[in-house]
């Protein structure tokens, strides 16, 4: 099966996502919900295209259900978000289902990336291998580099810290598309070495 349309989509969702992570330097309440419940419909689409990818590899095969409970995890936070009306368990609570699901998440990450490496040298892709696994650790690395800026209460190095972590979401960005594009001359040639 041709995997290059299904990364293109993929590739969009994450970009939508990234920038709908840019509401979290906002303030209002409203702006972060929209933000959340947009980015639970991109988490949907990526769901969607690991769906589409799972019978390509076992590792792809589990990403899927793994999001399926992030995006499960989160949504039942946010709900719980708007019941909660000041009620400290119900916020406890909330906190803890927003982690499970971010760890789900990470756990389908983690999934994707290495399911896209093994495929690398047997389909012959004009890509390094162990790249794309960058596009995992490199968020990872840019929010405890981030948060350890940001609990300064210097403006400065807070400012500091947004860059580093809107730096590091923008390194799967680019990791990914060079990926993609070398899918694609693959599948565009598959006869060429």
């Amino acid at each position: 099966m041709k995997i290059y349309p299904h990364l293109r989509v993929l590739w969009g969702a994450l970009a939508v996502s990234a920038v709908l992570n840019l509401a979290a330097l906002s303030t209002s309440m409203q702006v972060l919900l929209a933000a959340n419940v947009l980015n639970l419909l991109c988490y949907g689409v990526i769901a969607y295209v690991l769906y589409r990818l799972s019978d390509e590899s076992e590792l792809l095969g589990r990403s899927f259900p793994a999001q399926l409970l992030s995006i499960s995890l989160i949504a039942l936070a946010l709900v719980v978000t708007q019941l909660s009306h000041g009620n400290v368990m119900l916020q406890n609570f909330m906190s803890l289902l927003s982690l499970a699901g971010s760890v789900a998440g990470l756990l389908s990450e983690y999934y994707l990336y290495w399911g896209l490496d093994e495929r690398i040298i047997p389909h012959a892709y004009n890509y390094p291998a162990r790249r794309i696994r960058w596009c995992l650790y490199a968020p990872l690395l840019g929010a405890m580099t981030a948060s350890l800026f940001m609990l300064s209460a210097q403006p400065v190095l807070m400012l500091v810290g947004i860059v580093i972590q809107l730096g590091a979401q923008v390194v799967p960005l680019v990791l990914l598309w060079q990926y993609m594009r070398a899918v694609q001359a693959r599948e565009d040639n598959p006869l060429t070495f």
